[in-house]
């Protein structure tokens, strides 16, 4: 190759972009499958440590509770969940959020975290992180 013997170092640097592309879509790719284990976990085991309060406990989710976040289930941009499937979807969605109640209003679930700690998406607690000194 002539064209590399009178510039020299005019391949490296294509090649070592090339080498971070393929390393940056390796550690996406594999985020992606670690995203997908964390679903299914939530799909199958996590929602049903999830519990649903009731219109009377709702001040009191609000005030005791840390609020994670609302989860409207006409916004899954995969798969609008039927009337049947929606109890299961909303607190599939919540487990993975890491909340552990959910208050369910139509087809909006507020999420909360009332135990110790948030839960993993399979369900059990995250392990308590040491406090800062």
């Amino acid at each position: 190759m002539k064209w590399m013997e009178t510039a020299p170092g005019v391949g490296r640097p294509w090649a070592a972009a090339a080498l971070l592309i393929l390393i940056g879509s390796l550690l996406a790719c594999a985020d992606v499958v670690e995203n997908e284990k964390a679903r299914e976990q939530a799909r199958t085991t996590g929602l049903y440590q999830v519990r649903i309060a009731n219109e009377d406990e709702k001040e009191k989710l609000a005030g005791t509770c840390k609020f994670v976040r609302t989860v409207n289930a006409d916004d899954d941009p995969v798969r609008r969940p039927s009337d049947a499937e929606l109890r299961d979807y909303l607190r599939a969605e919540a487990v993975y959020l890491g909340a552990d109640t959910i208050y369910i209003d139509r087809r909006t679930a507020e999420t909360y975290i009332c135990g110790p700690g948030p839960l993993n998406p399979d369900g059990t607690r995250k392990a308590s992180e040491p406090a800062h000194k």
